[in-house]
């Protein structure tokens, strides 16, 4: 039985509306012949950050060189700090200067309601009650770190390292400075040139929306029609990780999406230059996103379409009928090709620069359910 998470096949999505299922493609190819989203700045050196997700306790044998590493939840399946600790050793074993980590539904140790008991009975304090776990994140998605609540929790913290190797992000931010570099220059002379040090600032949160009936041993869940995320990232963030994808950008979108619109209004706010995330093994990839008129118009035909994923391979035959009087989507549908062809004159023609853009990389190195790490770690150059 197919689930929220997992791929359908294209007639069940050019049935559901055809005309989002032929947008589709244009407007990632029209994105892509605008350029890169975002560049290194002048003579400031680039910044190579290699993204992965959702390793579910698999070691990746042959992670990239760069010179961040960012793992966006899911380090283990059981949620243990036994299963934990033994993905922190192997993220402690990569020769990454930097390396930033948050959790996922499946490392229930970080959320106390969902601890298992092999971790819980050291973790609580005895004054502690079950009832006091359960305000921690229920209503409010733990939109606070752990160690606000359990100051005085006996239970041994994970060892992330003698010397920051790995900084773990829940509801926080860091601001990583990356030394300078020099570069040759290829002339008669050669000379070298200094290239400026960089500082990237990286905010991280786990939540994401139950829109399955997910067990009390998933971690940070919160219910899909709850807002999690308004006014909570800080402006200043260049580098956002989530565990959860935002709804329309490499959640299975369109029709069939699984990620969170509250999510998605964020980004809109803060337009960070990269967001990394997992959760939904089967929309692993890259976009550029570029927040203009051509991105706004295809996330609502993304949004208008959503509820049609309920309805049978029958019942979407009136989806497709739908699309062919629906003058909203029609016109949304006009705007980005419109609007896409003018950011590609603008970029390629006049020359101009893009501003207000990103990456947005799905790292889940998990391909599907499979059980293996088919998915290759993803690299931007910031």
């Amino acid at each position: 039985m197919s689930t929220p998470f997992h791929r359908r096949s294209f007639p069940d999505y050019f049935l559901s509306s055809p005309l989002a299922t032929l947008i589709y493609p244009l407007h990632q190819l029209l994105n892509h012949l605008r350029g890169p989203p975002h560049l290194p700045p002048p003579n400031a050196r680039p910044i190579r950050v290699v993204c992965i997700s959702d390793t579910h306790t698999l070691e990746y044998p042959d992670i990239p060189d760069g010179d961040l590493l960012i793992h966006a939840g899911d380090l283990c399946n059981d949620g243990s700090a036994r299963e934990i600790q033994a993905a922190v050793n192997w993220l402690r074993s990569l020769p990454h200067p930097h390396k930033v980590v948050i959790c996922g539904n499946h490392d229930s140790y970080f959320d106390p309601r969902s601890r298992l008991p092999e971790d819980r009975s050291d973790a609580s304090p005895q004054n502690t009650s079950s009832s006091t776990y359960a305000t921690i994140s229920s209503s409010t998605a733990s939109l606070r770190s752990l160690d606000d609540y359990l100051t005085d929790d006996p239970h041994p913290r994970i060892d992330w390292g003698d010397n920051d190797d790995i900084h773990y992000l829940q509801h926080s931010s860091i601001t990583l400075t990356f030394p300078p570099t020099t570069t040759t220059s290829t002339s008669s002379i050669s000379s070298t040139t200094p290239l400026r040090p960089r500082t990237l600032t990286i905010y991280g949160a786990p939540q994401i929306p139950a829109i399955v009936p997910f067990g009390p041993e998933h971690a940070f869940t919160y219910p899909p029609h709850h807002d999690a995320w308004s006014n909570t990232i800080p402006l200043s963030t260049d580098i956002l990780v989530t565990h959860t994808p935002p709804q329309s950008r490499l959640d299975l979108s369109p029709v069939y999406s699984a990620g969170c619109p509250f999510l998605l209004s964020e980004l809109w706010r803060v337009r960070p230059a990269l967001h990394v995330f997992g959760h939904v093994h089967a929309a692993y990839g890259i976009e550029r996103v570029f927040y203009d008129e051509a991105q706004r118009a295809w996330e609502r035909l993304c949004a208008s379409r959503k509820s049609r994923a309920r309805l049978s391979r029958f019942r979407s035959l009136f989806g497709f009928l739908r699309d062919l009087f629906d003058l909203s989507g029609l016109v949304d549908s006009a705007r980005v090709v419109m609007y896409g062809v003018l950011g590609v004159v603008w970029a390629r023609v006049w020359g101009g620069e893009n501003r207000d853009a990103g990456w947005v990389v799905n790292a889940a190195c998990m391909y599907r359910d499979s059980g293996v790490l088919r998915n290759k770690p993803q690299v931007v150059v910031l």
